[in-house]
């Protein structure tokens, strides 16, 4: 069966549904498919999502790539982003995009606050000062365009403030290309423990900004559009894990 066409009213109409409105800053993950196949290609979707939050918004979205886990440098206007989506990785390569240092887990940004958001460089992607509190500072919003809450990336942030038992901290060594120059950089990562394996499964934060009237939602073609505030999510995220580290681990193990 063939996909049907994205539409720019359908994918406006949509957006406005959850929310997106004049002035948001936007944190992005995407799965198009879904979704249909755009009318005028990517450029729709980037030009949709830029005419309606306008000059005063801005867009964030994801563009990770952990060949620097490997030794491999790192050029943030050239290493592309993997595994992000055909969407992230078109971002990344637009005109006047800015896009964070750290090598692993970096963000292309796009309008107002891109600027700001780019400068920071924490050897965590979500330490204090790092791009992704900034967007907390900012009220952002969390939007998913096709893809489910099991793509959100920002439930990185509160495993690290949790300290969750699952994890464990690696740092990881290369060179970064900056001002023009190849510099040997080391930056941390907030790692998967093997010897649990931990499987994540976010649908509780869901269920429960969905509980507390904090998560807006509408179908489209064979997806979804959904959006929430990013201070909401947090909070939700904190709340579950503070009640319980393992929360958001289907194969907690018993001892846990």
């Amino acid at each position: 069966m063939p996909l049907p066409e994205l539409t720019v009213d359908a994918l406006g109409q949509a957006l406005q549904t959850v929310g997106v409105q004049a002035g948001d800053g936007l944190l992005v993950h995407s799965a198009l498919h879904p979704l249909g196949r755009p009318q005028g290609g990517l450029e729709m979707v980037l030009a949709t999502l830029r005419e309606l939050i306008g000059e005063e918004g801005t867009l964030a979205v994801p563009t990770f790539n952990f060949a620097f886990a490997r030794g491999e440098d790192y050029d943030p206007y050239a290493t592309p982003s993997q595994g992000m989506g055909a969407f992230s990785e078109f971002v990344r390569t637009q005109p006047k995009v800015l896009r964070t240092t750290h090598p692993m887990q970096s963000l292309a940004l796009l309008g107002k606050h891109a600027k700001a958001l780019a400068v920071p460089d924490t050897c965590s992607a979500f330490d204090q000062g790092s791009a992704f509190e900034g967007m907390l500072q900012l009220d952002f919003k969390l939007l998913l365009l096709g893809a489910d809450i099991q793509a959100a990336s920002m439930v990185h942030y509160s495993e690290q403030r949790a300290n969750v038992p699952y994890r464990y901290w690696k740092d990881f060594h290369a060179r970064v290309h900056l001002g023009g120059q190849w510099l040997p950089k080391k930056y941390l990562m907030f790692v998967r423990d093997e010897q649990y394996q931990p499987q994540l499964r976010l649908a509780p934060i869901q269920e429960a900004l969905q509980a507390a009237g904090q998560w807006r939602q509408t179908p489209l073609h064979f997806g979804q559009v959904a959006a929430c505030r990013l201070t909401d999510f947090v909070t939700a995220t904190d709340a579950l894990l503070a009640a319980d580290p393992w929360a958001l681990v289907a194969n907690r193990p018993e001892v846990a």
